[in-house]
């Protein structure tokens, strides 16, 4: 297995490559040969997209067609585009693969085209691609301090004052191990198996507010100083995210198993263990 990043942090098992790059791809396609590729390189940041939305639609278009395109060419046996259910928009849920895409921000249009692009490179060149749709995925190992979970638990570690914004958006959160369980079990499935189903999502059918996942955070933290509250809500928010998952546990045999609350724990622990490192 070959990981490819701008940033590499393990230099055994990445490569430094920026797959904006279309030559300096090619070189690694043609020497590793790979025969599955996961598409993970995109922005992946809703706020990152309102605030910058020219780099957001040409990274996450023109980043997708530089590894479809070598996709074609090489013959690759699976092309595994990571996408979200954010391309839903905001829509009656809980979303099933079938529900048209409803785009409205530039993070969701530009993910939503870049769909459409790979499912017409599977149309036109028999491109053999997999588009799972996820919820918010977290867990150990997330340093992206812009997302509700690590935000909130660096704060409290830190000893900052905990800020609650709105509070009332409803999301659904699905733990790393069971997005990466999800991600081999696409990898493995059959000609047949895939032949009509490009499409699937992953969640765990149980949203929760915004203000009850800071609150269940700061009570497994221990955290006993009060929570400030501000009315504001995020602009143009959804209200609640909900998928079906009914299609991969019936194809795929997936279902989420990890809870929240012990996927809360981990993580928790985690940043702690982090931060004592970081001491010494």
């Amino acid at each position: 297995m070959l990981g490819i990043s701008r940033h590499p942090k393990n230099k055994k098992f990445e490569k430094k490559v920026d797959v904006s790059n279309f030559r300096a791809l090619e070189k690694v396609f043609s020497s590793f040969r790979p025969q599955v590729c996961f598409h993970l390189a995109s922005e992946a940041l809703v706020e990152k997209g309102q605030e910058f939305p020219y780099e957001t639609f040409d990274n996450n278009i023109s980043n997708t067609l530089n590894l479809l395109e070598l996709c074609r060419l090489k013959h690759i046996q699976r092309v595994i585009m990571a996408s979200t259910v954010h391309v839903y928009g905001d829509t009656q849920s809980p979303f099933t693969e079938d529900h048209p895409a409803r785009p409205s921000r530039p993070y969701e249009t530009s993910k939503t085209a870049a769909d459409l692009i790979a499912q017409s490179y599977a149309d036109t060149y028999g491109l053999p691609v997999l588009i799972p749709r996820f919820v918010n995925v977290y867990g150990p190992g997330d340093k992206n301090s812009s997302r509700i979970i690590p935000k909130t638990i660096q704060t409290i570690i830190s000893g900052a004052e905990l800020t609650m914004w709105g509070g009332k958006a409803q999301r659904d959160y699905l733990h790393i191990d069971d997005a990466i369980r999800a991600y081999d079990l696409l990898a493995r499935i059959n000609d047949t198996q895939m032949e009509k189903n490009r499409i699937f999502n992953f969640g765990t059918s149980k949203p929760i507010s915004a203000g009850e996942l800071i609150k269940l955070i700061a009570l497994l933290a221990r955290h006993v100083k009060p929570i400030k509250k501000v009315q504001s809500a995020r602009e143009n928010e959804v209200s609640i995210q909900q998928v079906s998952w009914k299609k991969a546990k019936r194809i795929l045999g997936w279902k989420p198993r990890k809870k929240l609350a012990l996927g809360l724990q981990e993580t928790i622990n985690w940043y702690k263990a982090q931060k004592k490192l970081a001491k010494k």
